[in-house]
């Protein structure tokens, strides 16, 4: 009996030490320790197309690259430079946040795919500033970008996509397409698309705007299939400059899987639409409702786009045909402040847009894009960031005294030595006195005193016998010393009222 009790003793004293041999081969067997596995899960894969894919969140955006479906016969497109690595999961970094930037939120920072469109014949000229500005890390993840032109290039880490590659060699043949065709030739013959003011600058070929529009359609579909986990599309041209704070802020609003197109109105051919410079927000519901039902939509549409004039036109067209109306409230085609297809100098501040965020600038130059980055930066976007807040800041200092040489833009109501018994005038008499009002025309001093006699004139602007005044206000353009227009024009002389801008309050 005793003897059994030892041997049944030695043998619990195996058992431990089979289990634990056995698990330690198990583990090595199953697990795989390579180094490039480590801290990645497992990758699942699915037979599901990419426009029925959901979108999860808050998991980063990862990208694959597919081509786009308007000529399957052509070279396929290249995803942006560090966007794909042998189809594992890209590791996702949070930038680290800058004291004068605006940091990018962890969970903000997959809501959206910022696309800049530009041209082979105006990149060198407007994109360069993006890269350092509109398209710096401390605003959105490299990750979260994507720029399309019709000619393929690489400067730094920012591969452009030639979004027009895929099209069919017999459109690329077509009389839209020359400049297409052109620019790769400019290139190979040392000239340089520029304007830089050195050897070998030239302006390049005629014609990119015609090419222009048959851009729309394909990068949206691209965008859509090659970033299948963006909440939000945000779309910019190389002449804009977006304020992604405020937009970000904007669009947390709206509920991304409805269909959502928002921006700047426009109208033609019966087609409402978003117009394109000012920029614009397609909800990820959106595009699964229109390019998620259609993956050739470029193909489809390419005749008409032929024969119409605007890129962004055709897309509200594509849109349209699927039920995706552009619109705050569920596509209800109605215009709204923010998203602006005019620069800021030239754009009329208002009590109607004065309270309203502000989102976008359109038709800007390089040193508009530096100068409205550098108040982004100061500003705290934990508060919203108004056109009034942008005119404090960027255009009251240059206006406070009235200036010759200077064009504001005043139109509301002209009094003429010709309309002088009979001006037009506000239908309230009461609010200004009728006998300075006619005498307006005389001189700059005269404009500025009818001006002053009605309670709503915020600016004027005279020349010879012309008054203008206007119940809006507006920077406006003038003429340096030197420039040749001082020679060849009129002078004009132009005021704004200021000192009235405390009574466009804000709630």
């Amino acid at each position: 009996m005793k003897g059994n009790m030892v041997v049944t003793y030695r043998n619990n004293r195996l058992v431990p030490a089979v289990i634990m041999a056995t698990c330690i081969i198990l583990l090595f067997w199953l697990v795989d320790p390579s180094v490039e596995n480590y801290g990645h899960g497992v990758q699942k894969t699915t037979n599901q197309p990419p426009h029925q894919m959901k979108v999860e969140s808050p998991e980063p955006l990862h990208t694959t690259t597919k081509s786009l479906p308007s000529a399957p016969t052509s070279a396929p497109l290249n995803s942006p430079s560090g966007h794909v690595e042998n189809d594992k999961p890209v590791e996702s970094k949070t930038p680290e946040p800058v004291a004068s930037v605006p940091a990018v939120a962890e969970d903000d920072d997959d809501d959206i795919l910022l696309i800049m469109k530009t041209g082979g014949t105006t990149m060198w000229k407007r994109l360069l500033v993006h890269l350092s500005t509109s398209l710096s890390k401390e605003r959105i993840s490299p990750k979260n970008i994507v720029i399309y032109s019709d000619l393929a290039e690489k400067v730094g880490d920012f591969t452009i996509i030639d979004v027009l590659a895929n099209m069919t060699d017999e459109a690329k043949q077509a009389p839209d397409f020359e400049v297409y065709r052109q620019q790769p030739e400019y290139n190979a013959h040392n000239f340089y698309v520029e304007a830089a003011g050195v050897n070998g600058d030239e302006w390049g070929p005629q014609g990119g705007w015609i090419i222009d529009k048959y851009k729309f359609v394909p990068l949206v579909q691209h965008a859509g299939e090659n970033w299948p986990k963006a909440k939000w599309y945000v779309y910019m041209e190389d002449d804009a400059y977006l304020f992604l704070p405020s937009i970000r802020r904007y669009l947390s609003g709206f509920d991304w899987r409805k269909p959502h197109w928002l921006g700047s109105y426009a109208a033609k051919s019966d087609v409402v639409f978003a117009q394109g410079g000012a920029g614009f927000a397609l909800s990820r519901g959106a595009w699964e409702a229109s390019f998620g039902k259609n993956p050739n939509m470029a193909e489809t549409l390419y005749n008409y786009t032929a024969e119409r004039c605007c890129g962004d036109q055709v897309l509200g067209y594509a849109l349209n045909q699927y039920g995706v109306k552009f619109g705050e409230n569920d596509g209800e085609e109605l215009f709204t402040w923010g998203f602006n297809p005019l620069v800021h100098w030239a754009f009329s501040f208002s009590r109607s847009n004065w309270c309203y965020p502000l989102m976008s600038w359109h038709k800007t130059h390089s040193r508009d894009v530096a100068q409205y980055y550098e108040l982004e930066k100061r500003w705290d976007f934990s508060k919203p960031f108004l056109h009034r807040d942008f005119f404090n800041e960027m255009i009251l200092p240059h206006i406070e005294k009235p200036a010759q040489w200077w064009e504001n833009g005043a139109s509301q109501f002209s009094i003429t030595s010709d309309n002088q018994k009979w001006p037009p005038a506000p239908e309230d008499r009461s609010s200004y006195d009728e006998a300075v009002w006619k005498q307006g025309w005389q001189s700059a001093e005269a404009c500025e005193a009818a001006c002053k006699s009605w309670t709503e004139c915020m600016m004027w602007s005279f020349t010879e016998d012309l008054c203008k005044m206007d119940d809006k206000i507006a920077m406006g353009q003038g003429y340096a010393p030197g420039m040749s227009q001082r020679k060849t024009s009129l002078m004009h002389t132009s005021g704004w009222m200021t000192d009235r801008l405390p009574y466009w309050k804000c709630i």
